[in-house]
């Protein structure tokens, strides 16, 4: 095929591993960073311990693809031909079916056609370095909403956990996830421990959705939860989101995130299978909707300030306030996430105090805002007035046996949240 782009992803000093019209992903060999790549993890994803050679494939080759995906620009078409080539650790693992497996999970997050290619690379020390924690659950922290109500409910449920969190580049999302952390640790005794991990392109990122962090984030995850023996990763997630059924026909396929689909964790789940990693992927929010998710957080009683604390976080999908002469690190209120998030507030009966940049802007700036975002306001419009779209469901992919009447109500439920928002 014609890539739109290729890369090889190899380690620092490994100068054998170059191909001909490929750009170097060059991974720093101790945490740092070279000319392409920056990364708190060195390739042997020190500072974490006891990695297995598996482990650290399924790290460098999703953190691979998440780079590649960022420095690839969107034609004039959606869909882009991206091959990437990574040198492994343990090449006899990445059999032919499952580099096909591989390549259709980012096929599946992205919308694009993936050409994944390995080979043998430098022998790497495993070395035992320093330890993040102790054995115990391990949950992604992201700074969203969800993963914030899945901290408390972990934490006041009395489970052992340690949050991972991946450090992003974005200003607000790096100060939500501060903001949560900060939270976590003053409101609970003993502090959680929570590590945030740096793990980027060097150069600056040419496509702005990033389709492919969830892979990227979730094999985060599943390296600290090796690394310390835990066969649990947690990723706290409300299924109306996590399904996101297209809201109207022209929004499907690609154009809907599938970051924590039950497809997405079942392909996942295979390519853990297929690498004898031993750690199960699950979400205990899967049938509840955000609502539902609040009220349940609502009920616990949190410690004070987790009001606060949720309206910190971070849901928007379109940042870029200082468009519409407001703040850039606002959520917007009015794309689809942001809906969600404000009917969650209303369903669960909890003051939302959440700056919003709609709510913070007026006339022409607010006027140009709404405009910007009618698309999204007329998908949940059309979406509530149409209701559940069965025909949709069943023709989606979906895991073998899954609840597809389940599925109808919950969604039913997502929309019945929406439904009592006002609308400009």
């Amino acid at each position: 095929m014609t890539a739109s782009g290729a890369y090889v992803v190899r380690a620092q000093g490994d100068k054998k591993s170059r191909l001909p019209g490929y750009d170097t992903l060059k991974w720093p060999t101790a945490p740092g960073h070279t000319k392409s790549v920056v990364s708190d993890l060195a390739w042997n994803l020190a500072p974490l311990q006891d990695v297995a050679p598996a482990v650290a494939d399924l790290v460098h080759i999703a953190a691979g693809a998440y780079m590649a995906d960022r420095s690839t620009r969107r034609g004039a078409r959606f869909s882009r031909d991206i091959a990437l080539h990574v040198t492994v650790v343990a090449p006899e693992l990445w059999t032919e079916e499952l580099l096909d497996t591989t390549s259709e999970l980012l096929g599946w997050l992205t919308g694009d056609t993936w050409n994944l290619t390995v080979a043998g690379g430098a022998e790497v020390d495993f070395e035992e370095t320093l330890k993040v924690g102790d054995n115990g659950s391990v949950a992604l922290l992201s700074g969203g909403l969800d993963s914030f109500l899945g901290a408390i409910q972990l934490l006041m449920s009395g489970a052992e956990t340690i949050f991972v969190g991946h450090k992003d580049s974005a200003t607000s999302i790096r100060g939500a996830q501060s903001t949560v952390g900060t939270w976590l640790g003053q409101s609970f005794a003993p502090a959680p421990s929570y590590t945030r991990v740096q793990l980027a392109q060097a150069i600056r990122r040419r496509e702005p959705s990033s389709r492919s962090r969830a892979f990227m984030f979730l094999s985060l995850g599943v390296a600290v939860a090796s690394s310390l023996g835990s066969r649990s990763l947690i990723i706290p997630e409300n299924g109306y989101t996590g399904i996101n059924l297209p809201l109207r026909p022209n929004r499907g396929g690609a154009l809907s995130t599938r970051s924590t689909h039950p497809e997405t964790f079942r392909r996942v789940a295979e390519i853990l299978t297929a690498l004898n990693i031993d750690v199960i992927v699950t979400n205990p929010f899967e049938w509840m909707t955000k609502g539902e998710m609040m009220q349940g957080i609502r009920d616990l009683r949190p410690p004070s300030g987790w009001q606060e604390t949720a309206a910190a976080t971070l849901s928007c999908s379109k940042l870029g306030g200082n468009w519409f002469g407001g703040s850039p690190n606002l959520n917007c209120g009015l794309c689809v996430p942001c809906m969600v998030r404000r009917a969650t507030f209303i369903k669960a009966e909890v003051p939302d105090k959440t700056q919003y940049l709609c709510h913070a802007i007026s006339g022409t700036h607010l006027a140009e805002l709404i405009d910007a975002r009618r698309g999204d306001i007329e998908a949940v419009r059309y979406a509530i007035e149409a209701g559940v779209d069965a025909d949709a469901i069943d023709s989606g992919t979906w895991p073998p046996d899954y609840d597809l009447d389940r599925v109808e109500g919950l969604v039913q439920r997502g929309l019945d949240e929406l439904a009592m928002l006002d609308f400009p």
